[in-house]
């Protein structure tokens, strides 16, 4: 039975990515339509079980793992502080703007927290095919932007890792405080060792063995060895991965980095299947009025989007760009659709999103990847 999932999951999600991408989007639209319509939503052919879900966080690991491979350090520090300062104005503003919503709709604080944090990310794929298409990738806009979205991916890997520790402990106490403090000393310790011992662990160890496939493996173990080790410390093993991979982003080879990307092309679609199939909306028909689930997905999504207009565009306004520039900027900064429904998806199945929430993720998700190039390119070519 899984291996007939495992093909309709296939057949389906490819056959939808290369739709998405003949009209412009990034796949992984076409992979969660692809969850959506075989899960409960629509057609119900395949459950969120077990062996889907051991694979979907396999894809989980991998592609977070691999989305510290691809922060390169050294090129952030080239876009300097006014990039941070970008990235800094768009988490604080959406993060307050969703923590304030969820609390007004009389959601727990962990709840609000959760999908303020969700909210805080941007996934600049989305962005960055534009300004290329646009041939405006080099310049001071194009460079803020992706110089922000390296710092906004650091800054919401951390907002996660306070937001999933309390998830887990269920309360903010002394003691668990304590423990969360304990944990992440432990594991950014062992980031900054790793990332200081990286050149002679790749080379000296690493690309002595004789067989090609030994540093993309050994890496790959690095990754998974962090992530139970975060997890064991009582923290979320998407932390320790994305830390080990950003410890190493500095010594992958194009030849290595180009084995982990299509490996994640390989099982990423799982994942983000598996994120489709988790929605089923009819869940809260009859629990939820009709109105207050309306009401909640737009404020939610509003709030994802003014967010990081304000957030973003206010900053780059202060620092001297005129208002088009300000507003290009964080209209730049909009999409999600990365480390977001990562942790959507965490947030579902600890049980502190509830479903609506999950699906004003989901929906974000949609309309800020379809909106953003089309705003952009009004933006920057009038």
């Amino acid at each position: 039975m899984i291996l007939l999932d495992l093909a309709i999951v296939i057949v389906l999600a490819k056959s939808l990515e290369e739709i998405i991408v003949r009209l412009g989007q990034p796949p992984i639209l076409g992979d969660l339509l692809a969850g959506i319509i075989i899960g409960p939503t629509v057609l119900g052919l395949v459950k969120a079980t077990h062996n889907v879900e051991v694979i979907g966080w396999l894809g989980i690991v991998v592609l977070i793992f691999l989305a510290g491979l691809e922060t390169d350090i050294e090129a952030a520090k080239k876009y300097g502080l006014n990039a941070v300062f970008v990235a800094l104005g768009g988490v604080l503003v959406t993060f307050f703007l969703a923590y304030v919503i969820a609390l007004v709709f009389n959601y727990s604080y962990i709840t609000a927290l959760f999908i303020a944090t969700i909210l805080s990310p941007t996934s600049v794929s989305v962005t960055s095919m534009t300004l290329l298409e646009l041939g405006v990738i080099r310049t001071r806009i194009g460079e803020i932007i992706l110089g922000a979205a390296f710092a906004d991916d650091v800054m919401a890997m951390a907002l996660f890792a306070l937001t999933s520790s309390i998830a887990y402990y269920g309360e903010v106490k002394h003691e668990s405080i304590i423990q969360i403090s304990l944990a992440l000393v432990i594991i950014f310790s062992l980031f900054y060792l790793l990332y200081k011992v990286s050149n002679k662990l790749f080379n000296r160890i690493i690309m002595s063995s004789r067989l090609i496939d030994t540093p993309m493996i050994q890496l790959l173990i690095i990754g998974m060895l962090m992530a139970v080790l975060s997890s064991y410390l009582g923290l979320s093993p998407l932390i320790g991965a994305y830390l080990a991979g950003l410890a190493l982003s500095k010594v992958v080879k194009e030849r290595t980095y180009r084995f982990f990307e299509i490996f994640v092309q390989m099982i990423s679609p799982f994942f983000f299947v598996y994120a489709g199939i988790l929605l089923n909306p009819w869940i809260v028909v009859g629990k939820i009025n009709i109105y207050d689930v309306i009401g909640i997905v737009v404020a939610i999504v509003l709030a994802g989007i003014v967010g990081k207009i304000l957030g973003c565009g206010g900053v780059a306004k202060a620092m001297g760009l005129d208002t088009r520039s300000s507003i290009t900027i964080g209209v730049g900064m909009m999409p999600r659709a990365g480390v977001d429904l990562v942790i959507a998806v965490v947030g579902l199945t600890l049980g502190v999103l509830t479903m609506e929430l999950y699906l004003s993720a989901l929906i974000l998700i949609y309309v800020t990847s379809l909106t953003t190039p089309v705003l952009l390119k009004k933006l920057l070519t009038r």
